[in-house]
């Protein structure tokens, strides 16, 4: 055990912890956006509307935020073959592929590029007739944006009205409401069922 007999020694101890203190709350404080996950550019072709660019994304990210997640009657999103999750970041839409040539002026494909996640937002999904609400990260990502904009697009999709975003969760309509074997359920419990 270390006996501190003298007042410098107290001080120089003092300002030893307190340094430290400030430098700590300095590297906290100093906290800058992280561009460290990555994707691969792709094609798919047989998309909604037509083909699609898409950047690849690990499904064990969107396994990891739903299974995360707590809201009543979620499913992972279906967007692959036979509704099989294919985690990914829509980059160019079907239209807009249309408007600069086609497909094949991407010359991008198979390159990576990086990006940061945002927040979990929820939405009313437009076009997606099927779901009354899906739930996804936000994306930022200047590499996709500038990519977008060396063909002559604006710098997010459909005109810069969405976000890049990763579609982690989704429900179908009706689901959180009555249907048949719920009202049998309640007809068997001996309790009125409600109207």
């Amino acid at each position: 055990m270390t006996v501190i007999t003298t007042g410098n020694e107290v001080k120089r101890i003092a300002r030893y912890y307190r340094t430290m203190g400030e430098n700590l709350v300095k590297a906290a404080g100093d906290m800058t956006p992280s561009y460290a996950l990555t994707g691969q550019l792709y094609l798919k072709k047989n998309g909604h509307n037509g083909p699609w660019i898409m950047l690849s994304v690990p499904a064990g990210l969107v396994r990891g935020v739903f299974a995360a997640m707590d809201e009543p009657g979620i499913e992972l999103p279906p967007s692959g073959p036979d509704d099989n999750l294919v985690p990914h970041i829509s980059v160019i839409r079907p239209e807009e592929l249309n408007a600069i040539g086609g497909a094949e002026k991407i010359t991008e494909r198979g390159k990576s590029f990086r990006y940061r996640i945002g927040g979990l937002v929820s939405v009313k999904p437009s076009g997606w007739q099927e779901m009354s609400k899906c739930w996804m990260l936000r994306v930022h990502s200047p590499e996709l944006q500038q990519l977008r904009r060396s063909y002559g697009l604006s710098s997010l999709p459909n005109d810069g009205k969405f976000d890049f975003h990763i579609s982690v969760a989704v429900r179908r309509k009706k689901v959180l409401g009555r249907n048949e074997a719920r009202k049998a359920a309640s007809d068997e419990d001996g309790q009125e069922a409600a109207s």
